[in-house]
């Protein structure tokens, strides 16, 4: 009677398995981008800057972070019936919290604007870094041709100290082209384009 129920127990779980495995399969195309909006908007986003953006690095990585988790418990529950014992388990629960610092450096990932310049916080850094703007020597606009049509492409500013910050020039930095602009004649940092040579597509 005990073998039977043990049997039913471990049936439901390996069912209940199955579908948490599933559920994040196809919930992992989706769910970074919630998760990782509603969390840094709730932390991060400040009224002063101009504006705040997730690069898509972030949401590619807590997606590839529930994507591993997947695959682990689908191996295990592939492998569980030959290899019985708790060593299997141990190894299923050790890469799970191995992903942990995927979903970690993916919420930590993020750039804004403000009146003091550029902040930005790497992939793989917990620690958020600053560009001044009355610090840069220079700024490279870049253009791109893409089927016949010049446009921007990205913004590169180079410091004084050799650090360089490339940014996409997306909806959010075009929208405060004009601020960027204005900080370029208050402190007179040079600009170079590659309008006449863009890259092409």
């Amino acid at each position: 009677m005990l073998l039977l129920r043990r049997k039913a127990t471990e049936e439901e779980n390996s069912a209940k398995l199955v579908a948490y495995t599933i559920i994040l399969f196809i919930s992992s195309f989706f769910v970074p981008f919630v998760i990782v909006a509603s969390y840094q908007s709730m932390v991060y986003f400040s009224r002063s800057y101009w504006f705040f953006s997730t690069p898509f690095s972030a949401y590619i990585t807590f997606m590839v972070g529930m994507v591993f988790i997947a695959v682990i418990l689908t191996i295990y529950l592939i492998f569980r019936q030959k290899w019985e014992g708790k060593k299997l388990k141990w190894i299923t629960v050790f890469l799970v919290f191995a992903s942990i610092p995927a979903f970690i450096f993916s919420l930590t990932n993020y750039y804004y604007m403000d009146d003091d310049g550029i902040h930005y916080n790497g992939l793989t850094s917990l620690e958020e870094k600053e560009y001044q703007w009355n610090e840069m020597a220079r700024i490279h606009i870049v253009y791109k041709n893409h089927q016949g049509t010049t446009g921007l492409f990205q913004y590169k500013f180079e410091m004084a100290d050799g650090k360089k910050i490339t940014l996409p020039f997306n909806d959010k930095l075009s929208e405060h082209k004009f601020r960027i602009e204005e900080k370029i004649k208050e402190y007179k940092i040079p600009v170079k384009d590659n309008f006449k040579n863009p890259i092409m597509d």
